[in-house]
C-alpha cells in the first residue's frame, strides 16, 4: 500500500519531479557552501592570530670568518662596522660587501673621541686632539676615496674646555642633540637644537649647557631619560639621582634589589632595564607625581643562563642580554614573554671572548678573533598569552596597573599597548545602552501591534517598522555625529525631562481614553488610538521644553554645565547617552521584527480561553500569551545584541572612539569593530599589531555567531513548544 506522500509524487508530472530534484540538491549544495564558507572564515581567523600564542622561529644567525685587525667601537649595521685601529688609534669602517679586504677608512679629520647614537649611526660626535666638539646629523660613512678632501660639514662645532675621555650622542624628537661629556673630576651635559624644526643646510643651531656633574660618573650609570629631559645617574648600591636643570635633584631607590650589576635605560626613554648582584633583571618605569620623577617596579626575570654580561635595549621591545656561555634571551617587556636563543654557531668557541654590539635595526653582532656573528631579530618572533591581551599591565609613567589600548605608540620608541579590555568594555557599553532604548520600545511594539492593533492597521505598521533596517547606518552614524551629538549637548536637560513626561502623558491619556463616549476597552483597536498617543506625546514635548526654559532662567547654565560644577561629571559630546539612542534606532527593527512574530505565533485559542475565563484583554496578554512567547521574545533580543554589538559605522562616527574603562554615559568609548574599521586599512601585513586585529576579528565572529546561534535555537524551540499546544 503507497503512502498519501508516495502517491502525491507520483501525481506529479516528469518534469516537476526532476524541477524537485534540482532545487533540492541547489538548497543543499547552497547550505553547505554557506556552512564552508563560515567554516573558512573562523580557520582564517584563527591561523591570522595563531602567531600572537605561539612564535617557534628563531633568530637567523650568520657567520663570517674575518679578522678585524682593531677592536669594533660600533655596529653601524650588520655588515658594516667601525672599529679603532689598536696602534695608531685610527677609526676605520668594515664592510662585508663592499671592497675586497674589506677595510675603508672614514673620513672624521683629526678625531680621538668618537660617538655614535645608538639608535642612529648617522648622529656622530666628535673631539679633536685641540678638544673641537664637531656634531653631525646626517653622516656619510662611506666617502669614496677618490673624494678624500671632500669634508662633511658638522651642524655644530663647539670648543670645550679640555679634552673628555669618554662622550655620548643622543637625538630626541629629530632636531634636539645631547652630548655627555666626562672629564677626569667632571661630568658636563650639553644640549644642541634648532628652533625652527629638523634639520636642513639652512638650519641654525644653538648650544646650550643643561648639567654640571662636580664628579666623575662613568658614562654606563649615566642615562638621559624623558625623551632627552632628565639626566639619571644610578650608582651602584641600588640608590639613583634624577637631575632636571630646572627643578633640581630626586633621589630614590630601586625597589626589590640587591645591588646594582648592570643598567640599561630602554628605547623609549621612560624605563630603565637593571640586572642586580642576584642575576635577576628588573624592569622599572618612570612616573611622575607629586614628589617628582620616580622609577616603579614593572617586571622582572630570572635569566635561564647563569650570568648576564651584556644588556641591550632592543627597538623591537624590552632588551637582549647576553650571557657568558655566549647564548642570548629577550626579555619583552611589552608582553611578558622571555625567550632563550642558543647559538649553536659559537661552539668550539670561547664564548667569554665575545664582544657584542646592537646595530640600530635591532640585530646583535658579535666579534671574536677572527670571526663575526650577526643575529636578526625580528618583531614577528614577539608571542604573548592569551590573558595578556585582557589583564591590567604596569607600564612606563603609571604607578598602578592599566588598562590601555594604545596600537600606535604617541612616540616612535614607545611601547604598544594592546589590551582589548577596554574595547569589550565599550563594546559591551554601546550595546547595553543600546538596548535600554530599544528594547523596551520594540517589543511594546510588538506587544501592540501583534496582539490588540486591528488586522488592516497591522499589516500596515508592521512593514514600516521593518523598512527602518533599510536605513544605512552611515547616513545614521553620519547625522549622530554632526547634528545629533552637538545638539543633544545643548538640549540634554530637555531630553531627560521629555523621557520622565512621555510615560506620564500617556499614561494620562490612557486614563482619558477611557473616559470618552463609547465602548473604549483593550479589544481590538481601530487606529485612531494612534493620533491620540502622538498628541500626548507632543504634550510632553511642550512640557518638557518649558520646564526646560524656566529651570535655565533659574541657573543661568545648562545642564551640562551644571553636572560640571555641581559634581564634576564632564560630558563628552560623542557619547555613550548618543550611541545609545542612535544604535537603538538602528537595532529596533531587529528585535521587533522576531518578537513581533513569536507573539503572532501563539494559538488565539490560548488568549480567547483566558477571555472566556474572565480576564481582561491585558491579563490574557500578559499572563499568557507573553509567557508562551517568552523564548521568541528573549531571542528577538539575543539578535539585537549581537546586532549591536557587530555594529561598525554608527559607533565609528558617533563616539569619539576613545577607549576607556568607563560604564559612564555621559563619556565616549571605542569598540572592536570601530578598531578594526580604524586600524585595519593602515596596519603592516604580518606584523603584530596584524595579529592582534586578526584576533579581535577573531572574537567579534565567535561572539555573534554562538549568540545568533544560540537565539535560532531558541526559535526553533519556541515552534516546537507552540506546535504541541
Amino acid at each position: 500500500m503507497r503512502s498519501p506522500g508516495n502517491a502525491v509524487r507520483s501525481s506529479l508530472s516528469a518534469s516537476r519531479r526532476w524541477i524537485d530534484r534540482v532545487a533540492t540538491v541547489a538548497v543543499t549544495i547552497g547550505a553547505t557552501l554557506v556552512l564552508l564558507a563560515i567554516a573558512s572564515i573562523f580557520l582564517f581567523l584563527v591561523w591570522a592570530s595563531w602567531p600572537l600564542f605561539w612564535s617557534g622561529t628563531t633568530p637567523d644567525a650568520l657567520t663570517h670568518k674575518f679578522d678585524m685587525s682593531g677592536t669594533m667601537i660600533s655596529a653601524l649595521s650588520e655588515t658594516e662596522y667601525l672599529t679603532q685601529d689598536a696602534d695608531s688609534g685610527n677609526f676605520k669602517i668594515i664592510s662585508l660587501k663592499r671592497q675586497a679586504g674589506g677595510l675603508h677608512q672614514a673620513v672624521v679629520g683629526d678625531v680621538i673621541r668618537l660617538a655614535i647614537d645608538q639608535r642612529d649611526s648617522s648622529v656622530l660626535a666628535t673631539v679633536s686632539s685641540t678638544g673641537l666638539l664637531r656634531l653631525y646629523s646626517d653622516y656619510d660613512w662611506w666617502v669614496s676615496a677618490s673624494s678624500q678632501l671632500q669634508t662633511q660639514e658638522p651642524i655644530v662645532s663647539e670648543q670645550l674646555a679640555g679634552v673628555p675621555e669618554a662622550l655620548r650622542v643622543q637625538v630626541e624628537n629629530n632636531n634636539v642633540f645631547h652630548v655627555l661629556l666626562r672629564y677626569q673630576n667632571r661630568v658636563e651635559w650639553l644640549s644642541t637644537y634648532s628652533e625652527s624644526g629638523p634639520v636642513s643646510p639652512t638650519t641654525e643651531f644653538r648650544v646650550q649647557r643643561q648639567l654640571r656633574l662636580d664628579t666623575s660618573v662613568d658614562l654606563s650609570r649615566l642615562f638621559l631619560i624623558s625623551q632627552g629631559g632628565l639626566l639619571l645617574k644610578v650608582d651602584e648600591d641600588g640608590r639613583y639621582q634624577i637631575y632636571d636643570r630646572d627643578l633640581g635633584i630626586s633621589s630614590g631607590r630601586f625597589s626589590n634589589i640587591s645591588g646594582v650589576d648592570k643598567v640599561q635605560a630602554l628605547r623609549s626613554s621612560y624605563g630603565v632595564s637593571v640586572v642586580d648582584a642576584a642575576n635577576l633583571v628588573h624592569i622599572y618605569g618612570l612616573s611622575f607625581g607629586e614628589q617628582g620623577p620616580v622609577f616603579n617596579l614593572l617586571d622582572q626575570y630570572r635569566p635561564t643562563d647563569q650570568e648576564v654580561d651584556n644588556v641591550f635595549a632592543s627597538p623591537f621591545g624590552g632588551l637582549i642580554t647576553s650571557s657568558s656561555s655566549g647564548n642570548l634571551e629577550w626579555f619583552d617587556t611589552d608582553f611578558r614573554s622571555q625567550r632563550h636563543f642558543p647559538l649553536p654557531a659559537n661552539s668550539g668557541e670561547d664564548a667569554s671572548a665575545l664582544s657584542w654590539h646592537m646595530t640600530p635595526e635591532g640585530s646583535l653582532v658579535g666579534t671574536t678573533v677572527n670571526k663575526i656573528f650577526v643575529v636578526r631579530f625580528d618583531a614577528r618572533d614577539r608571542s604573548l598569552g592569551v590573558s595578556g591581551l585582557f589583564e591590567g599591565r604596569m607600564y612606563e609613567g603609571y604607578q598602578s596597573p592599566q588598562y590601555i589600548w594604545q596600537s600606535m605608540p604617541l612616540a616612535p620608541t614607545s611601547e604598544s599597548k594592546f589590551s582589548i579590555t577596554p574595547l569589550l568594555m565599550g563594546t559591551l557599553k554601546a550595546a547595553i545602552y543600546s538596548l535600554l532604548f530599544a528594547a523596551p520600545l520594540a517589543i511594546a511594539a510588538a506587544i501592540f501591534t501583534s496582539y490588540f492593533l486591528a488586522a488592516d492597521m497591522r499589516a500596515r505598521i508592521k512593514p514600516l517598522v521593518e523598512l527602518l533596517a533599510a536605513i544605512p547606518t552611515v547616513i545614521l552614524g553620519l547625522v549622530a555625529g554632526l547634528w545629533f551629538a552637538p545638539w543633544l549637548e545643548k538640549n540634554l536637560g530637555l531630553i531627560l525631562l521629555f523621557s520622565v513626561a512621555v510615560p506620564f502623558c500617556l499614561y494620562l491619556a490612557s486614563r482619558i481614553w477611557r473616559l470618552l463616549p463609547g465602548n473604549r476597552t483593550e479589544a481590538r483597536l481601530s487606529g485612531f488610538e494612534l493620533l491620540f498617543s502622538a498628541v500626548a506625546i507632543a504634550v510632553a514635548a511642550l512640557i518638557a521644553s518649558v520646564l526646560t526654559d524656566v529651570i535655565a532662567g533659574e541657573t543661568s547654565q545648562s545642564l551640562v554645565s551644571f553636572l560640571a560644577q555641581k559634581w564634576g561629571l564632564e560630558y563628552e559630546q560623542r557619547n555613550a547617552i548618543v550611541v545609545g539612542l542612535v544604535m537603538g534606532f538602528a537595532v529596533i527593527p531587529t528585535i521587533y521584527s522576531i518578537a513581533e512574530d513569536a507573539l503572532a505565533a501563539v494559538p488565539s485559542y490560548l488568549r480567547e480561553g483566558a477571555l472566556a475565563m474572565g480576564a481582561s484583554e491585558w491579563q490574557a496578554a500578559k499572563s499568557v500569551v507573553l509567557p508562551t512567547a517568552a523564548p521568541g521574545i528573549i531571542s528577538a533580543i539575543m539578535m539585537g545584541f549581537a546586532r549591536a554589538v557587530g555594529e561598525t559605522m554608527i559607533v565609528l562616527m558617533a563616539t569619539g572612539n576613545t577607549p576607556t574603562m568607563d560604564a559612564s554615559l555621559l563619556t565616549g568609548l571605542r569598540t572592536l569593530s570601530a578598531t578594526l574599521a580604524l586600524e585595519m586599512p593602515e596596519v603592516v601585513p604580518d606584523s603584530l599589531h596584524f595579529h592582534v586585529l586578526m584576533f579581535i576579528a577573531l572574537l567579534l565572529f565567535l561572539f555573534t555567531f554562538v549568540l545568533n546561534s544560540f537565539a535560532e535555537w531558541v526559535r526553533v524551540r519556541l515552534r516546537e513548544r507552540v506546535a504541541q499546544l
